[in-house]
């Protein structure tokens, strides 16, 4: 692979170590014990992750799409152990059900899973569709986002609405009633389901914005004063507020000036950022629609090549970063962790094809997560103590999945290679 990428090919464990996670890959051994505690009593890997300051059980997560549109799929990702789900974006609106941003709501639920080939001949996984954000009411969203937090009081799966809010273009003002009537009405749900999780609100710049050519200064005004809006508007201090950043047409440089932008001017505000939301093809035909996001390892090549400029380059603490791109494994995982993140979000990766997983049994969720865990090759669990025995960390001491996105601050991971 590209030098971007930090972790050979092939990890180098002791074989008897070896032998055991093949054993584990071949057969579910964790359903009695739990899936994490497993791992740690095992392996002595602690798995946990964290969206911003809150503790997930382990850093798979799924990211707002047509995967988290209905709460069938909600209860299937809790009971089958990611760590957290991001619910699919809703468009803002105002009291009127008015919205600024109304063709985003597009109806088109066909979705295509595709091989692709990237830029430097890596095969991977795209998966096409036309549409945009939430179709149905917002009615229907609150709805959805309630039954959803009562799936977390049963089993402790935190869930995340996701927004796009209005985007203004030049010098046009936002449209603050459209951020207020949405806001609250997200948080007043979150206080009648009583739940002990945080109010959340993850705002999603969409991939299909690079499609609109918005100049830079638009892009860094809403970086500035989007935070800002949503906070303004938000009635308690047991919160979230993320952004999740979109890869706009304007090249890797700009790309680390968004990351700077939100650390130097709205770090009082943003909690975490989920970097970064699929590349577009301006060419791409799908369905009479010209114009498609895409992803595959061109996306990961890009995401992972941005964040090691961004963390070479900036000093100091930065907003915690969940990833999104290409998590196809669990070594894929660990490269984002890397750079600094201590979760991550995954879409395609739960729609590919049944024979690219081990476990015959159960949802794509369940062999999708068995997997990313246990593959004896580019698994979590084989790749954390492959890394473990590179740092020379001793195999009685537990190893943390979150230590990970600290060795930036510790050592040249350029070293790992």
């Amino acid at each position: 692979m590209e030098n971007i990428y930090l972790l050979k090919d092939e990890p180098n464990i002791d074989s008897s170590l070896k032998s055991q996670i093949i054993s584990d890959y071949d057969e579910v051994r964790y359903e009695d014990t739990g899936l994490e505690s497993y791992i740690l009593q095992k392996y002595n890997l602690d798995i946990s992750g964290k969206y911003g300051d809150l503790v997930i059980k382990n850093p798979f997560g799924k990211a707002s799409g047509q995967l988290s549109s209905n709460i069938s799929q909600i209860k299937t990702d809790a009971m089958d152990g990611l760590g957290f789900v991001v619910i699919k974006t809703v468009i803002s609106q105002d009291e009127k059900a008015e919205s600024s941003m109304e063709e985003w709501k597009v109806k088109a639920p066909k979705m295509v899973v595709e091989e692709i080939i990237s830029k430097r001949g890596e095969k991977g996984y795209t998966v096409t569709w036309k549409g945009r954000g939430w179709d149905k009411s917002f009615e229907d969203y609150l709805e959805l986002l309630s039954q959803s937090f009562d799936v977390y009081k049963e089993t402790g799966m935190p869930v995340i609405p996701s927004v796009q809010y209005h985007l203004p273009v030049s010098d046009e003002e936002f449209r603050e009633s459209e951020y207020e009537f949405t806001t609250k009405s997200l948080e007043k749900v979150w206080k009648e389901s009583n739940v002990d999780l945080p109010f959340i609100i993850e705002q999603d710049f969409s991939a299909t914005l690079s499609g609109l050519k918005n100049s830079q200064e638009e892009i860094l005004r809403w970086l500035r004063e989007i935070p800002g809006l949503i906070d303004k508007y938000i009635d308690t201090d047991n919160k979230i507020i993320g952004v999740k950043l979109f890869n706009p047409l304007h090249g890797d440089d700009f790309q680390v000036d968004m990351v700077k932008t939100l650390n130097k001017e709205a770090s009082e505000i943003v909690d975490t950022i989920t970097c970064f939301n699929r590349l577009f093809d301006l060419d791409k035909v799908f369905e009479g629609k010209k114009g498609i996001a895409y992803g595959g390892y061109d996306l990961s090549d890009r995401n992972l090549r941005v964040l090691s400029k961004f963390i070479e380059g900036y000093k100091g603490d930065f907003i915690p970063i969940s990833a999104t791109g290409n998590i196809n494994s669990g070594k894929m995982m660990v490269e984002y962790a890397l750079r600094g993140a201590t979760s991550g979000q995954i879409h395609t990766y739960f729609q590919i094809s049944s024979k690219n997983y081990r476990l015959e049994g159960g949802s794509r969720v369940k062999k999708a997560l068995h997997e990313l865990m246990f593959n004896p090759t580019n698994g979590l669990v084989v790749t954390m103590i492959s890394l473990r025995d590179i740092l020379g960390i001793n195999e009685d001491k537990v190893f943390k999945f979150l230590d990970i996105s600290k060795l930036h601050k510790q050592i040249d991971l350029m070293e790992l290679k």
